[in-house]
């Protein structure tokens, strides 16, 4: 065969339309191929993070209304503001039944806050510690409203054997009036 001037220009020219298809069409058309799979990949990976965080929120709505169930529950358990007189003379009532001689009871400031207030009294007491002071503390304790503890002084009667005089300062929870109530968010 015979290889000419036209021949080679023809084999140049095929070469050059070969190098000229893989330049313009193959290597954008890979490139573009190359951006999509990334492109997908990134949105797959999206996907799955975006599932781990929602897999939550139905766990979330079901914690919300745990906790909303709580909320009830303890403002249930929070007298209104009028019925703290009623329960100093319940804790009265189950002092002198433990045969706990009251020496003072005096309420001190409340304090406010958004959704409920707080109304400490110091309580002064005397009597038999086992079967009078201790029997007092765990009916306080199973009250079936909110009470603290907030501080607790026993001292020992001299010559008297298990007398002891206790000063206790303790906290009633309470549901403020709504007019009190408004105050005290504006504050």
């Amino acid at each position: 065969m015979k290889c000419g001037i036209r021949e080679i220009l023809f084999a140049t020219l095929m070469l050059g339309l070969l190098a000229g298809t893989w330049f313009f069409v193959f290597k954008p058309s890979g490139e573009k191929q190359v951006a999509r799979r990334a492109e997908t990949e990134k949105r797959r990976k999206e996907l799955a993070d975006l599932k781990l965080l929602t897999a939550g929120v139905g766990d979330i709505e079901r914690k919300t209304e745990e906790l909303q169930q709580a909320i009830k529950f303890f403002e249930s358990k929070l007298p209104q503001q009028k019925q703290i007189d009623q329960i100093l003379k319940q804790v009265w009532q189950m002092a002198e039944a433990n045969t706990l001689q009251t020496r003072t009871i005096k309420t001190l400031k409340s304090e406010r806050f958004a959704t409920y207030a707080e109304q400490p009294i110091q309580v002064s007491l005397s009597g038999n510690f086992r079967h009078g002071f201790h029997a007092f503390l765990r009916q306080l304790e199973g009250l079936d409203r909110i009470i603290r503890v907030t501080q607790m002084k026993l001292e020992k009667v001299p010559d008297r054997d298990g007398e002891v005089q206790a000063h206790l300062t303790l906290t009633i929870f309470f549901e403020p009036d709504a007019d009190d109530a408004k105050l005290a968010e504006v504050h």
